[in-house]
């Protein structure tokens, strides 16, 4: 997903001041609390920048 971004950049002006932030999200259905450590293990249905 991300090179899809970036493969345009020639085409563009771009001037980054500070930092770049790219927010990553996935969605999915939580089955049960991983027994190694308290965190949900998802079964992923999509994903979204």
């Amino acid at each position: 997903m991300l090179r899809q971004y970036i493969s345009r950049f020639p085409q563009a002006s771009v001037l980054v001041i500070g930092d770049l932030i790219l927010d990553h999200y996935i969605w999915g259905r939580v089955s049960r609390i991983s027994p190694e450590a308290p965190v949900p293990v998802v079964h992923v249905d999509s994903e979204s920048l």
